[in-house]
């Protein structure tokens, strides 16, 4: 075998190897999801969510009710969390009836949007609730299934 082939097997299995490389990147990390959430007095639509263990979750609650409302769960194991945003983000809201600060938190006013960017890292059930007081009470929850990858 001449050098000038040997050359060519090698640069064709590096670059087989390298294909493989960045494919198992690209299939460890799911795509970003983005998510809507419309909200109204007192109920999530929808009111289930399924989400990747390790997928960058965008919610977008639209508050479509005539009350403050916001997005709340509790306790999730989560890689990072982006603070909430947009035009109803709310900056007057506290979260000080809560034992705990929740892992993840939005808030809008009525008529507004507001969005949290979080990653689950846990497969699992998490409860998502709007904490207004009494909101929860009258059935403002949802449930957010994280699923393996």
């Amino acid at each position: 075998m001449s050098t000038r082939s040997a050359l060519w097997i090698l640069a064709g299995c590096l670059a087989l190897s390298l294909g493989a490389v960045l494919l198992s990147a690209c299939a460890s990390s799911p795509a970003a999801l983005e998510l809507g959430l419309p909200a109204t007095d007192f109920r999530f639509e929808p009111a289930s969510m399924e989400v990747m263990a390790g997928q960058q979750v965008t919610v977008t609650m639209d508050n479509q009710g005539t009350l403050e409302h916001d997005f709340v769960i509790q306790e999730i194991p989560v890689e990072k969390t982006a603070a909430e945003s947009g035009v109803g983000a709310t900056a007057s809201h506290t979260m000080d009836e809560m034992e705990i600060e929740p892992a993840v938190h939005m808030g809008a006013m009525p008529g507004l949007s507001s969005s949290v960017t979080f990653v689950p890292t846990k497969p699992g059930t998490y409860e998502y609730f709007c904490a207004v007081p009494g909101h929860k009470e009258a059935g403002m929850v949802g449930t957010l299934i994280v699923q393996e990858r």
